[in-house]
């Protein structure tokens, strides 16, 4: 399942956006694109975002990217439960693909690496001509 970009603004909007770790004197982060991975991710960090709000985190994010395939999910602070929550999720990421959100593997022979899908890695082997 992949979420779009709207569905991922309106979530964020719906929690009250997150809060820049670096620059505290920003407005809150409602945008989509605050996130640098595609977004067969978005519903795995919904999930991931929901679950820590839960554990007391307190919204305040430096980064959330794509790095050698996997999630990463970067906040200022947090408790060990938080912590491993977030470790989960990383983990994860390997195991679903970054661009349609179907079961994925990381993929090392495509000259970078990445978590795609079956027909996602295909697209973006090189073609004999």
């Amino acid at each position: 399942m992949v979420m779009t970009d709207e569905q991922m603004d309106e979530f964020l909007e719906s929690i009250g956006g997150l809060e820049n770790g670096y620059f505290t004197n920003r407005e809150p982060i409602t945008s989509y694109a605050f996130f640098e991975c595609n977004n067969g991710w978005f519903p795995l960090i919904k999930e991931l975002i929901e679950d820590i709000i839960v554990l007391g985190w307190d919204r305040k994010t430096c980064q959330v990217k794509e790095k050698f395939g996997g999630l990463r999910f970067y906040i200022t602070s947090g408790s060990d439960s938080i912590n491993d929550r977030i470790s989960q999720a990383e983990k994860a990421s390997y195991s679903i693909c970054e661009v349609t959100g179907q079961p994925g593997k990381l993929r090392t022979d495509i000259g970078w690496h990445k978590t795609l899908c079956e027909e996602e890695y295909i697209k973006k082997l090189p073609t004999n001509v």
